[in-house]
């Protein structure tokens, strides 16, 4: 018999959830490349043209294929990790799983518009990946607090998860800390500073 309340369900239960939403998202992010549309279909220089305008849409493609191919690798090692779903590790995968579902528009903006040095498409692109990495890392802290490692992870391992996520986070926010000047002094020390006490967090983690 099942234990808990009724969001108390087996970690694979969700398996097919999770993997169906991120194939039609890594599907649906090729959608936005088009096929170019020519004057003069004949034209070599006008093909070529019309590709090189194109380069921008293809990167943010493939830069945001391999981001989402990482989260769902990612998620589903956390997830091995954790015996059964409460109501907070629910409501974690399920908007964890709405951002993924949102990361297609962010590349379309980010493709579109990164070649004309408008920075807003960067406030779409970089805070839904900050958003995806922060709700990994509070998805298995909320795990660990709640007693819901299997039991056959030791605590040695599952620290070492979560100092993982910890640094990676860190990583991440550093790493924006240049394109938050572009924005403003303030945001990139706020940037910088969050990626520090990350980091210190790690540490102290680690001292234990």
């Amino acid at each position: 018999m099942r234990k808990g309340g009724p969001f108390n369900l087996s970690s694979h239960r969700l398996d097919p959830l999770i993997d169906g939403i991120f194939a039609v998202a890594l599907t649906v992010l090729v959608l936005e490349v088009k096929v170019p549309e020519l004057k003069n279909p004949s034209s070599a220089r006008e093909l070529l043209d019309a590709v090189g305008a194109s380069l921008p849409l293809v990167i943010a493609y493939f830069v945001s294929f391999a981001l989402l191919g990482m989260f769902w690798v990612w998620h589903h090692g956390l997830k091995d990790k954790i015996k059964r779903i409460d109501g907070a590790l629910l409501f974690c995968t399920l908007t964890f799983l709405a951002l993924v579902c949102f990361f297609p528009f962010a590349a379309a903006v980010f493709g579109r518009y990164m070649i004309y040095g408008n920075v807003v498409c960067l406030l779409v692109y970089l805070p839904l990946v900050g958003l995806i990495l922060a709700l990994q890392l509070l998805y298995f802290y909320l795990a660990m607090r709640r007693g819901l490692i299997l039991d056959e992870v030791t605590p040695q391992e599952a620290m070492t998860t979560h100092r993982r996520n910890l640094y990676s986070l860190a990583i991440f926010l550093f790493s924006c800390t240049p394109a938050a000047l572009i924005v403003g002094l303030s945001l990139a020390l706020i940037c910088f500073v969050c990626g520090g006490l990350l980091v210190y967090a790690g540490i102290r983690h680690r001292s234990r």
